[in-house]
């Protein structure tokens, strides 16, 4: 694995200790992220692929289980099943979502600079919306 996904893996795992990563395809899942109320779950299972090119390349999507409500209607920018499924058990919905242009600016400190942690703790931004 590359010295800097090792490096994002831990500070990553400094707030999600129970993460599982997957080596083939660079998959992560988070098993258990809050959501708000208006969704039919208090939490959900997250899902994302770290890119090639990455860090220079961000991430994109978020995945999700399949069935995920707000307000008992299918959130927009969510495509369900997603075109490509996860390496792990069930199906997945996905939420079109990367960070805005400007946004993403890693450094060689993944501390200092935008990380996957910056890039999962964002999701809450878009639970947060809603629709």
């Amino acid at each position: 694995m590359e010295e800097r996904v090792e490096r994002e893996l831990a500070l990553l795992r400094q707030r999600y200790s129970d993460l599982e990563y997957k080596e083939e395809g660079r998959w992560i899942r988070i098993p258990s992220y809050p959501l708000r109320e208006g969704w039919n779950r208090s939490s959900t299972e997250v899902i994302f692929q770290i890119p090639v090119g990455f860090p220079g390349t961000p991430p994109y999507g978020i995945y999700a289980p399949a069935g995920l409500l707000f307000n008992k209607e299918r959130p927009s920018d969510y495509t369900e099943p997603a075109s490509t499924q996860p390496p792990f058990l069930g199906t997945w919905g996905i939420f079109s979502w990367m960070p805005q242009d400007g946004q993403w600016r890693p450094t060689a400190d993944v501390v200092s600079g935008s990380s996957l942690l910056n890039w999962v703790m964002g999701f809450a931004d878009r639970f947060r919306e809603g629709r």
